[in-house]
């Protein structure tokens, strides 16, 4: 939609009149790790030039540069790449890209992230490949023929997959089997044309989480996320109601596993032991869940040297529920920044009462945590500085 001169001009002075002003509080909470923990609190909104940005996604998919000044979001309106710099507050450029032909994304876009010169990695339904900015295809991603460690083709595609390296690219791809509610991690060396399979699923985080109908009148599959993500030259995987890491390096190696004692939340939700055959019970197990927390993934701040990690938990209403709605009114949503050392170990956690969700886009830039909101249909940031 554009604005007309005057509706534009009023925009402007909104947005000068809110970057001047800003949102800002001081807070202090009391010792959750090992000291008293103070953070501030500010709202940025970001300048489209009258670009239409696609934040529908919660900007799941999007990538920060290694600079910090950019962050870069897929726009499914135009099927292009968008670049928004940081330090300007400002969108700067378009990166268009074809959904077929020779140089095809795929048409249904669901992860980017960026490779060193300039290179982005996109992952669509079905394939994944890498691409330069200006849309020409530099690599396809070729997982069904690559060989197995049995010796067997492969012949499957990766649910979610990460890329990583330019000269020797390693992709890291998560792959489920539905039946079993089993997941792995994946990688492949396409240069050898290989793959190795990990367990990242030794506690059952996924499998024990997974709520489901068999029934094929009423079947149901509710699964947990399990978050892939690249974070500080680790791979990182990590799980929505179970708060283990699992760090993989660059040549696909596993490095450790990280564990630790949450003080605001359970370290994981309780199994459930109650067969699932309805509707209802999907709903009550899958409330449980939330009542007790929803992990985030970990993110690196390069800056001042630690990991940052948000979750949560939910206080429902006692209300009734719309007979429509899946769960009930929420009547109260408690967001907590768990905070660690290079090595992961836990030093403090905060409750941060100004945000509202763990499931959105968050990164670190310039030593603080910057959390995507939607203002209005405004992209904006709640940055906060611990």
């Amino acid at each position: 939609m554009r604005l007309s001169g005057t509706e534009n001009h009023m925009r402007q002075i909104t947005f000068l009149v809110i970057l001047s002003v800003l949102i800002s509080c001081q807070s202090k909470n009391n010792d959750q790790g090992s000291h008293d923990v103070s953070y501030s609190v500010d709202t940025v909104i970001i300048d489209s030039k009258d670009r239409i940005l696609d934040i529908n996604s919660r900007l799941l998919t999007s990538d920060l540069n290694d600079e910090e000044s950019s962050i870069f979001l897929f726009n499914s309106f135009d099927h292009s790449i968008d670049e928004v710099n940081l330090d300007k507050l400002a969108f700067v450029n378009n990166y268009s890209f074809e959904a077929e032909g020779p140089n095809g994304t795929g048409e249904h876009v669901n992860y980017i992230n960026l490779i060193k010169e300039d290179l982005i990695f996109i992952k669509s339904f079905g394939k994944s490949a890498v691409f330069d900015r200006n849309g020409h295809l530099i690599k396809k991603i070729d997982w069904l023929n690559a060989i197995d460690s049995k010796g067997l083709k492969y012949g499957e595609i990766p649910r979610n997959e990460v890329g990583i390296g330019a000269s020797d690219l390693k992709v890291f791809g998560l792959n489920y089997n539905n039946a079993k509610s089993e997941v792995w991690l994946d990688i492949l060396s396409v240069k050898d044309n290989s793959i190795e399979r990990f367990d990242i699923d030794a506690e059952k985080s996924y499998h024990n989480f997974v709520i489901k109908i068999d029934d094929p009148q009423y079947y149901t599959f509710l699964d947990p996320i399990v978050f892939l993500s690249s974070e500080n030259d680790f791979i990182m995987v990590s799980h929505q109601f179970s708060n283990e890491i699992y760090l993989f390096n660059a040549e696909g190696e596993h490095v450790k596993t990280v564990n630790y004692q949450p003080k605001s939340t359970p370290k994981r939700v309780k199994d459930f032991t109650r067969q699932i055959t309805s509707s209802e019970q999907v709903q009550e197990e899958y409330q449980k869940f939330l009542e007790q927390v929803r992990f985030g993934p970990p993110i690196w701040d390069k800056v001042k040297k630690r990991y940052l990690r948000l979750s949560k938990s939910v206080v429902f209403s006692d209300i009734p529920k719309e007979e429509s709605a899946f769960l009930p009114e929420t009547k109260e949503e408690n967001i907590y920044l768990s905070v660690f050392d290079n090595d992961f170990n836990l030093i403090s956690e905060i409750a941060i009462p100004e945000l509202s969700s763990e499931y959105v886009k968050y990164f670190a830039k310039d030593g603080k945590l910057w959390v995507f909101k939607n203002f209005s249909d405004e992209l904006g940031f709640i940055v906060v500085d611990i």
